[in-house]
């Protein structure tokens, strides 16, 4: 596997360091975050509409998209950025956090593809955010399952 990623020069390393390891996964949970709370805003401002398709949408579904993006994207940023001691939390919560905004990403391109059928950016790009989300979401439960089993290996080997 690749080795040629930034690697923090501080310890504890600092939100800025976290941005530069975990570039992508940032910007898609900030993504997550910024469309849920445009389409929140929506419910509140009926003038501002965000997207045509989600107009189109009955208000329950855009109380679900808008939670589902909100919330995932603020859990998975709080998971990326986890300061406390036990990374597991950190790690369930990110994981958490991507299963919304997956679910988020995926109803909203269903919208988009059911009312704009043509319009294929704007269904695509949301639905591939989706499915790079619940990706995401299972490298973290394979990262941490490795990580349980080498420990368990190393105390296994210390221990005898």
């Amino acid at each position: 596997m690749p080795t040629h990623v930034y690697q923090p020069q501080r310890n504890p390393p600092r939100w800025g360091d976290r941005l530069m390891v975990h570039p992508l996964d940032s910007t898609a949970a900030f993504i997550a975050l910024l469309f849920g709370a445009f389409v929140a805003l929506s419910l509140l401002v009926p003038e501002f509409i965000p997207s045509k398709s989600m107009d189109k949408m009955p208000w329950p579904v855009v109380v679900l998209v808008s939670g589902f993006l909100g919330t995932g994207g603020a859990v998975a940023v709080t998971g990326l950025n986890w300061w406390g001691d036990n990374v597991s939390t950190g790690w369930a919560l990110e994981r958490f956090g991507w299963l919304l905004a997956s679910g988020g990403f995926i109803t909203y391109a269903l919208s988009v593809s059911w009312h704009y059928p043509e319009s294929l950016f704007a269904w695509v790009i949301p639905l591939a955010l989706g499915v790079g989300s619940a990706l995401r979401a299972l490298s973290i439960l394979l990262i941490e399952r490795g990580v349980r089993r080498k420990l368990a290996e190393t105390e296994g080997v210390t221990n005898e």
